[in-house]
């Protein structure tokens, strides 16, 4: 039996459902996921973990290099809220403990960082969601052959509705809503253009999945299950009551469950021109991802990937 770790990894773009897809799985007791590390990002998008340390803590083959990359870890500088409440989420001493058992790489890191969040509670299974940006999968799997992938997406006309609804959520003036909105119309394109470049890379492998979001609100515990299956974990029913919150559109307060509302709700926020303009830009990633035309396509599509 190989000794390989088989973490699980949740990938994909934002607002494709991925949190929700990780609070159903973690309620498995046997499989953990860290939150959001930003290991590796795009230098236009963030200033990722890899820069802070090449600038905090250097070579990490060097004296002391344990100790400054503790203190960098615990500093509260690296970007996301992982690293803002990293007090509360990741255990010191197990961390500690894990970096210690091994030479220190970027592999190393997240390795032990997935393990002692694991170990905190009390799970064997370990995975994370989104550990790096999406365009750095390959280098997941090169560090880890024998991994689970996860790829989430969702429509690219609900995903750029959501995205733009949420960056203007709290501006006031009209001119600066209308360049968050384009802003956002640039990236989620981008972002279209890299998931169907990235499924097309990886969906012949046979420890990749990509889950679209509308398939998991449609039939939630279908797509629960065959999830469990290639994961090899149970399924629980306390996986199909996820918290909900993080609508771009509405305050979810308690709720539980699966909102089905969601699926919609992009017709109604965005312009005709709008539709046609991403069912133009992307009609080649639309058929490969099974969003074709106004509807969600039956299997995934076997065309090549845009150019």
């Amino acid at each position: 039996m190989s000794t390989e770790p088989r973490p699980v990894f949740i990938i994909g773009g934002s607002r494709t459902g991925s949190e929700m897809l990780k609070t159903m799985l973690s309620a498995s007791p046997e499989l953990d996921f860290v939150d959001e590390l930003f290991l590796l990002c795009p230098p236009w998008l963030h200033v990722d973990l890899a820069t802070n340390i090449r600038r905090e803590v250097g070579d990490l083959s060097a004296s002391g290099a344990l100790e400054r990359l503790m203190t960098l870890l615990y500093s509260g500088r690296p970007y996301g809220w992982f690293w803002s409440v990293v007090e509360r989420e990741l255990d010191k001493e197990l961390v500690g403990e894990e970096l210690a058992s091994q030479p220190l790489d970027l592999r190393s890191i997240l390795l032990a960082i997935m393990r002692a969040h694991a170990r905190s509670r009390g799970k064997r299974g370990i995975g994370a969601k989104f550990p790096t940006h999406y365009s750095s999968t390959p280098r997941l799997l090169e560090w880890f052959p024998e991994c689970r992938v996860i790829h989430t997406t969702r429509d690219p006309r609900a995903v750029y509705a959501s995205q733009a609804a949420k960056h203007t959520l709290d501006v006031q003036r009209p001119w600066h809503a209308a360049f968050e909105r384009f802003r956002q119309f640039v990236h989620i394109n981008i972002q279209v253009t890299w998931t169907a470049r990235l499924h097309s890379k990886l969906r012949q492998r046979p420890n990749y999945r990509l889950v679209r979001y509308e398939d998991v609100v449609a039939a939630p515990e279908a797509q629960i299950r065959n999830l469990c299956e290639f994961l090899d974990i149970p399924f629980d029913t306390q996986m199909l009551q996820p918290n909900q919150y993080g609508s771009s559109f509405a305050e979810i307060k308690d709720g539980h469950g699966v909102d089905r509302s969601s699926l919609g709700r992009w017709r109604r926020e965005l312009s005709p021109l709008t539709v046609a303009s991403m069912r133009a830009l992307h009609w080649r990633a639309n058929r490969l991802l099974g969003y074709a035309g106004g509807a969600i396509s039956g299997p995934l599509a076997e065309s090549p990937a845009p150019d």
